[in-house]
């Protein structure tokens, strides 16, 4: 019974002193992505980090999130935003948890956003417009999905996008972390 209760004992120790992979900055922020049995703590982690990136990206002077998802949507749906100057290490390191999920692929095939995913689906079936929600279904389930499709019908999403949160979480995976795929801060070396 003895080496039992040590082993569970080791097991409980070890796993309280392993440093989390993640250090949660936004966990004081709204929470608004809610999906049954589904990383939520990252999911919400993912759409702030998104938020303060393109907001503290120079597009804008004023700053503002409308704006900033004004100015970035386009280019960002195109995947021709420019992506090393906008986002953070922060972003980086959970673009690396969305990946361990399997929310986010390595090497998808027209997009790194896996809609297999259970959380993908939720944040889909949540989105508030229900005709977008229409869509993207209906392009899912005819194995036709490409973002670029709704660069037009999404342009002006900045004015919704403190209100339609799943909208917007589906946004930042989509325009944002599925393209920083490989993507890294480090400075290039110059050849000797």
């Amino acid at each position: 019974m003895r080496p039992f209760i040590f082993l569970i004992l080791t097991a409980l120790i070890t796993s309280c002193a392993q440093k989390p992979s993640l250090a949660y900055k936004f966990s004081d922020k709204e929470q608004s992505i809610s999906c049954v049995d589904q990383n939520n703590k990252l999911l919400n982690e993912a759409l702030h980090s998104f938020e303060e990136d393109i907001r503290n990206h120079n597009f804008t002077v004023s700053k503002t999130l409308n704006t900033a998802y004004a100015q970035f949507i386009f280019k960002g749906i195109l995947g021709t935003a420019p992506y090393k100057s906008i986002v953070s290490e922060h972003s980086l390191k959970i673009r690396d948890e969305l990946m361990k999920e399997g929310i986010i692929l390595e090497n998808g095939v027209k997009s790194n956003l896996n809609y297999e995913h259970p959380a993908v689906k939720c944040i889909i079936n949540n989105i508030e417009d229900k005709d977008l929600k229409k869509t993207i279904n209906g392009l899912l389930s005819s194995n036709s999905m490409d973002i670029k499709l709704f660069n037009s019908r999404l342009r002006n999403f900045g004015r919704q996008g403190q209100q339609n949160r799943n909208q917007a979480m589906y946004l930042a995976l989509e325009s944002y972390y599925q393209y920083i795929v490989g993507l890294s801060l480090d400075e290039e070396k110059p050849n000797d």
